[in-house]
C-alpha cells in the first residue's frame, strides 16, 4: 500500500513538474492553431501554384479584378506584413477578359515598389499604408493603388514607364518592372496605366482595363 501511494506521489510531483495539467488544457487550442497554419500555409500553396500556372500558359479568361488582387496580396505577404497595412476598398466591377498571370504581375510590381519606397524613408517610425481602391464606368475597370511613402518628383514622373529608368540606388532595382507593367497593361490589353504623385505625400498608381478587351477582339 506504501509503494502505491509513493507511485502516486511520484506521479503527482512528475505532474507539477513539467506543467501537465496545462499542457492537457492547452491542447485543443494547440492543434486547433496547428490545423490553421497548415490550412494557411495549403492556401498560400495553391496560390503560387495557381499563380505561376496562369503566367505560364499565356491564355486570357474572363476574370474578377479584385480576386486577382488578393490573390496578388497573399504572394506579396511577406514583403508586406510587418511594415505596412493594406487598406482594400473593393467596388462591385464586372469580370474582364486578360490574362491573370499578367494582369497579377502588373499589381505585384506596383505593391513591391510601394512597399520599398515606405521601407526606404530611415526616420520613419509608424508604420507605412497601402490603399487599393478598384471601380468600373461603362467602359473601363480601374485600378489604383496608393501609398504614403516619400512620394516621387515631378521630373521623374514622365519617365518611370521607360525601360531601366529607377530612382533606386545602384544595385537595388533595374527598372524593368514598370516599363514591363506599362507593356502589359496598355500593348497587350489596350488599357492605360499612369503615376500621381507629389514629393513628400506618396504616389498613386491607376490603371484602367477595357471592359470590351483587345484580348478579346484579336480572337475574333
Amino acid at each position: 500500500m506504501e509503494g502505491v501511494i509513493e507511485n502516486c506521489r511520484r506521479i503527482s510531483e512528475f505532474k507539477k513538474q513539467f506543467k501537465f495539467d496545462f499542457i492537457i488544457e492547452d491542447v485543443d487550442q494547440l492543434l486547433s492553431e496547428t490545423m490553421d497554419g497548415l490550412r494557411r500555409v495549403a492556401h498560400i500553396v495553391q496560390t503560387l501554384k495557381k499563380f505561376v500556372r496562369s503566367g505560364l500558359d499565356g491564355q486570357a479568361s474572363y476574370e474578377d479584378l479584385n480576386d486577382i488582387i488578393e490573390e496578388t496580396l497573399l504572394i506579396a505577404r511577406n514583403e508586406l506584413k510587418y511594415d505596412i497595412e493594406v487598406i482594400k476598398e473593393y467596388g462591385e466591377i464586372r469580370q474582364i477578359y486578360c490574362n491573370r498571370g499578367e494582369i497579377g504581375q502588373v499589381i505585384l510590381n506596383i505593391l513591391i515598389n510601394a512597399a520599398q519606397a515606405i521601407k526606404s524613408q530611415p526616420n520613419r517610425t509608424q508604420k507605412g499604408h497601402i490603399w487599393i481602391k478598384t471601380w468600373e464606368d461603362s467602359d473601363f475597370v480601374y485600378c489604383s493603388i496608393k501609398d504614403d511613402g516619400p512620394g516621387i518628383k515631378k521630373i521623374y514622373l514622365k519617365k518611370i514607364f521607360e525601360p531601366f529608368f529607377t530612382t533606386k540606388d545602384v544595385g537595388k532595382g533595374t527598372g524593368l518592372g514598370l516599363s514591363i507593367s506599362y507593356d502589359i497593361i496598355v500593348n497587350k490589353h489596350g488599357g492605360d496605366i499612369w503615376a500621381e504623385s507629389e514629393e513628400g505625400h506618396g504616389a498613386t498608381f491607376v490603371f484602367e482595363l477595357p471592359i470590351k478587351s483587345k484580348l478579346l477582339e484579336n480572337q475574333i
